[in-house]
């Protein structure tokens, strides 16, 4: 799991840390603040480092309709975007992995990997790469002048020739996935393959449909819980290999004699989309053949749209009793109503802008007005209780008050 992440020169992302210093990122992580304060760029961070690690950045910036300009900070005159990410392994235990992507050559000019038992792994500076093979102590070098990539050089490596950690954060970084663009109209498409959801949800029917009998059980077990009348969740294979999402449902006109009504994916509505993408991501979908999945992170951006407040309680204990690490954003104090107060110490994040425009980030519940308000006030109740900009002044003073 992901421990912590630092990034410099990310759009409003200047000298980030998330956590906070001394604290540690958990199973669980909830963004709040003001609109504009960053969580969706935090998210979009995330995503960015992923994709340097598959070598897609083009792909990705298509993918978002962004040009490589809007990477870097409008506050900074700088063309290096600087990272640090540290992954918690429970057989390679810690794994550090900094680097400098640089926008104009659009790869990492510096790299390095550092594991806690082994020292450093990877190192990348000056055009010359050094990696640690799988066994043995004399380390492989790469000629990277005959190799075209974009992005990480974790990009062209191949995890069976070097050290295990490298194979472990390449996978780990790779199956990242950031659902900020997450869509009921994408989600209701056709689609033909589908490793993952997608983006938006675009892959959503093809992902289903490539789910084990075990997982779509699974899957469709945990959607009734939110959905009672749910019978059956399937999929279709049509022509040319299209795939198509359809729901089952039955109502009970007369006892005994249910009354089975189906919906193809144009017709079911927006929240059971929603929640099924949530579901498939953090629940069953560990049981796909991407076993590695388990062990990385996925990213919600306001996670409670268009769903009903009557089904938060049941989304938050899924969160919970994910095994998967999950970072999400909200707006909404329902989020945060339903988590126990020791969770919330820990998990909740706000986010905010300090005096000279850059993204921050302190643990809500560590400001002396919000710490004061939980003890006799539910989580949820102390965010309402609250306000923003008040939280955001006293964040800004506490930066001040903690400098050297």
């Amino acid at each position: 799991m992901i421990r912590s992440f630092a990034i410099d020169n990310f759009k409003s992302l200047v000298d980030f840390q998330l956590p906070p210093k001394s604290h540690r990122l958990g199973l669980l992580t909830v963004l709040v603040g003001l609109n504009g304060a960053g969580k969706s760029t935090v998210l979009q961070a995330f995503d960015f480092v992923g994709h340097l690690a598959n070598g897609q950045v083009n792909h990705w910036l298509a993918k978002r309709e962004w040009k490589s300009a809007d990477l870097t900070s409008k506050l900074l005159k700088k063309r290096i975007i600087s990272f640090d990410i540290l992954i918690e392994h429970p057989e390679a235990g810690l794994i550090s992995w900094s680097g400098s992507f640089n926008t104009i050559e659009f790869r990492c000019t510096w790299e390095s990997i550092v594991l806690n038992n082994d020292g450093q792994v990877l190192h990348l500076k000056d055009g010359q790469l050094s990696v640690s093979p799988r066994q043995g102590t004399a380390t492989v070098d790469y000629p990277l002048r005959a190799i075209n990539y974009e992005g990480s050089s974790l990009s062209f490596i191949n995890p069976k020739d070097v050290h295990p950690a490298i194979g472990i954060l390449k996978s780990v970084a790779t199956n990242l996935r950031s659902l900020d663009l997450l869509s009921p109209q994408a989600m209701r498409r056709r689609a033909k393959d589908g490793t993952d959801i997608g983006y938006g949800g675009e892959r959503l029917s093809a992902y289903i449909h490539g789910l084990s009998s075990t997982a779509k059980q699974e899957l469709t077990s945990a959607l009734k819980k939110f959905y009672p009348h749910l019978a059956e969740l399937s999929s279709t294979s049509l022509r040319s290999g299209w795939k198509d999402l359809k729901v089952i449902e039955h109502y009970a006109k007369d006892p005994g004699q249910p009354v089975r009504l189906e919906s193809r994916s144009r017709q079911i509505n927006d929240g059971l989309l929603r929640i099924l993408a949530v579901l498939a991501e953090i629940g069953p979908g560990q049981s796909r053949a991407d076993s590695s999945a388990a062990n990385s992170c996925v990213l919600f951006d306001e996670i409670e749209n268009g769903i009903n407040p009557e089904l938060m309680d049941k989304l938050v204990q899924h969160l919970l009793q994910s095994k998967r690490q999950i970072i999400a954003t909200t707006h909404s104090p329902l989020i945060l109503n339903y988590l126990p107060d020791e969770t919330a110490k820990e998990a909740v994040i706000l986010l905010f802008r300090n005096n000279s425009g850059y993204s921050r980030s302190v643990r809500l519940f560590d400001l002396a007005s919000t710490s004061e308000k939980l003890d006799f006030l539910g989580p949820g109740e102390v965010y309402v209780d609250s306000n923003l900009e008040t939280l955001t002044r006293e964040a800004v003073d506490s930066l001040h008050a903690d400098a050297p």
